[in-house]
C-alpha cells in the first residue's frame, strides 16, 4: 500500500532526506524532472517531433520543470519553457535548474501578464502537451494575476496537460478546489500521494494518476507518519480468509443481519447473502415474524430467526440478545426504519452484545441521539454511514463532511471508539487508534439502492470469519468497488444493481486470488 502524506508530511520527508540522510535538493529535483520526461516518452510512444510546452513559476515545482525542459533539451527536443515570474524571482535550486537551462542554450520567455501569453497564443496552441510546473502544493488561496491567466489559457487551449507533483490550483490536503485550477489529463507527483489528490472534486482534476520515488531512503518512507493508506491488491489479497481441506461451515463463522420493515425485507436478504458470498459459514435473517416466513422462499441460502409481528416490537432487543450473543457477528439496520422504540433497540443491542458488530442505514439513523451507547459497546462497532447519515450523526452538512472526508471519519472514530467506514467517491476506513485507509475502486454505478446493504453483508461476513474489524471493512470496501468495476467492463454501466453486483463478487474475489 502506498501512503498518503498531508503537504506538511511531505516536506517534512524532502527536509529529512536533504538533512538527515544527505541526499542533495537538487538531486530530488534532478530525478522529478526526469521521472516526467520519461512518463511524456511513454505516453507519446517517443516525443520526436513532439511541442512540448512548460509553465513554470517560480518555487521547486517550476525548477522540476525546468529539469524537465533541459532533459528535453539535450536529447534533442527543443521544449518552450514560459516562466511565470522574472529570472531575478527564482531562488536555490529553482533558479540553478533555471541558469543550468539557459547556459545549454534553452530558451525561457518570461510571461508576467496577459500581454506576454498573447505574444505566444498562436505557438502554445499548437503544442502537442502543456506541462503545469507552476505551484505544486504551494497554494491555499484563489489564483490571481499571471498564474490565473495562464491556468485559464492552458484550460482554455485543451491541449494533453501533465501536472507536476499536483495541478495548480488543488488544495493538496482536503480535495478542494480554490476556484480557478489546472485541468490535467495526468499527474506525476514525486514521492508519495498527497491527500487532496484522493478526493473530489480535486480528483477530477488530477487525471490519471502516476506516483514515483525520486530516490528517498525507503527507511525515511516507512518511518515517516502519513493521513492514510491507499489501499492496493495486494494488501487485500493478504487479508482473505482461506479454507483448510476438512473445513466445515462452522469454521467459517454465523452472521446474523436484523432489520427490513414492512417493504424493505430485500434490504436485509440482499445483506445476509452477501455475507455468504464472501465465505461466512451461516447467515440468518432476524426479522419480524411475518416477513421471517417469506425467507425460505426469496433466499435459499439464508435461515430466519422470527421476532415479534413488527420490526420495531419492544421485546425484540431481549430476543435478539439471547439468539445472537453466541453467535460470530451482527450486522443491524438494513431496511429498519426508524422510531423511538427501535432506538431503544439498537442502543440496548450495542451496549449488550458481545460480539463485533456493523451498524448500518436506520442502525445509524436510530443511534443518532444516542451516540454514548457506542462508547458503551460490549464488543467492537463498525459503522458505516453515508455522508447524509454521517452529516445526522455529527451535527455537521453533508456538503461539510465532503468537504474534509479523511478527518470527518478520523475524528468520529477516536471520538466513538468505533471503526468508520464513510462511503462515497473514495470510501475512507478509519480506527479508533487514528489509522485510515482510503478505496481506490468503485465508480458512480453504485449509487443505486441496495449496494450499501451489500457492503455492510461484506463486512459482517468478514468479521464473522474473525478478521479484525478495520481489515474486515477494508477487505469488503476493496471488493465491493471492484465487483463494480469489473461489471461495468462488461455491461452497460447504468444497469448495475444490488443483484447483479453480488453475482459478481465470485469473479472479484476471483480476480484478486489472481
Amino acid at each position: 500500500m502506498f501512503k498518503i502524506v498531508s503537504t506538511a508530511q511531505m516536506r517534512a520527508i524532502d527536509r529529512a532526506a536533504i538533512e538527515q540522510y544527505g541526499v542533495p535538493e537538487l538531486a530530488l529535483m534532478e530525478n522529478a524532472g526526469i521521472a516526467a520526461m520519461r512518463f511524456l516518452e511513454e505516453r507519446f510512444g517517443g516525443l520526436k517531433g513532439k511541442r512540448i510546452g512548460i509553465f513554470c513559476g517560480k518555487g521547486n515545482n517550476g525548477g522540476d520543470g525546468f529539469v524537465l525542459a533541459r532533459q528535453l533539451f539535450v536529447r534533442g527536443h527543443d521544449p518552450a519553457v514560459y516562466l511565470l515570474a522574472k529570472r531575478n524571482d527564482l531562488k536555490g535550486s529553482a533558479k540553478t535548474n533555471m541558469e543550468a537551462y539557459a547556459a545549454i542554450g534553452g530558451r525561457i520567455k518570461e510571461f508576467l501578464d496577459e500581454t506576454d501569453l498573447k505574444k505566444h497564443k498562436i505557438a502554445i496552441r499548437h503544442a502537442d502537451a502543456l506541462v503545469d510546473a507552476i505551484l505544486g502544493t504551494g497554494i491555499n488561496a484563489p489564483l490571481d494575476g499571471i498564474y490565473k491567466t495562464a491556468v485559464e489559457k492552458i484550460n482554455e487551449w485543451k491541449r494533453y496537460c501533465l501536472a507536476l507533483d499536483i495541478p495548480t490550483g488543488l488544495d493538496s490536503d482536503r480535495g478542494a478546489i480554490h476556484g480557478l485550477h489546472v485541468q490535467a489529463d495526468a499527474t506525476i507527483t514525486f514521492g508519495l500521494p498527497k491527500t487532496g489528490m484522493m478526493f473530489y472534486p480535486a480528483a477530477l482534476a488530477v487525471g490519471e494518476l502516476k506516483i514515483t520515488n525520486i530516490t528517498f531512503p525507503p527507511l525515511l518512507i516507512e518511518s515517516s507518519p502519513c493521513d492514510a493508506f491507499l489501499l492496493d491488491a495486494e494488501w487485500v489479497k493478504t487479508k482473505l480468509p482461506s479454507r483448510h481441506a476438512d473445513a466445515h461451515k462452522g469454521d467459517y463463522g454465523h452472521a446474523v443481519v436484523t432489520g427490513g420493515q414492512e417493504g424493505m425485507g430485500g434490504a436485509v436478504a440482499l445483506a445476509a447473502l452477501a455475507a455468504l458470498k464472501v465465505g461466512a459459514g451461516l447467515s440468518t435473517a432476524a426479522v419480524s415474524l411475518p416477513l421471517s416466513r417469506q425467507f425460505e422462499l426469496g433466499a435459499l441460502e439464508v435461515m430466519s430467526f422470527p421476532l415479534g409481528e413488527t420490526i420495531a416490537d419492544p421485546a425484540n432487543a431481549e430476543k435478539l440478545i439471547a439468539f445472537a450473543r453466541n453467535k460470530s457477528a451482527i450486522l443491524i439496520g438494513p431496511g429498519m426504519g426508524q422510531s423511538e422504540t427501535l432506538a431503544e433497540t439498537v442502543a440496548q443491542l450495542v451496549t449488550t452484545l458481545n460480539i463485533p458488530m456493523v451498524i448500518d442505514a436506520d442502525g445509524l439513523n436510530n443511534l443518532a441521539d444516542k451516540k454514548d451507547a457506542l462508547a458503551k459497546a460490549s464488543a467492537p462497532v463498525i459503522v458505516t454511514p453515508h455522508p447524509g447519515e454521517m452529516a445526522r450523526l455529527t451535527g455537521m452538512t453533508a456538503q461539510e463532511i465532503n468537504a474534509d472526508r479523511l478527518n470527518a471519519a478520523k475524528v468520529f472514530s477516536q471520538k466513538h471508539n468505533c471503526v468508520t467506514v464513510l462511503k462515497g467517491a473514495r470510501t475512507v476506513i478509519a480506527a479508533p487508534d487514528g489509522a485510515a485507509y482510503i478505496n481506490p475502486t468503485g465508480n458512480p454505478n453504485l449509487a443505486s439502492g441496495g449496494t450499501g446493504d451489500v457492503l455492510g453483508g461484506m463486512i459482517t461476513g468478514y468479521l464473522a470469519q474473525g478478521l479484525a474489524p478495520v481489515e474486515a471493512a477494508a477487505v469488503a470496501v476493496y471488493l465491493h468497488g471492484l465487483a463494480a468495476d469489473l461489471y461495468t467492463k462488461e455491461y452497460d454501466a447504468y444497469s448495475l444493481t444490488a443483484s447483479t453486483l453480488l453475482e459478481y463478487l465470485p469473479r472479484a474475489l476471483k480476480h484478486l486470488r489472481g
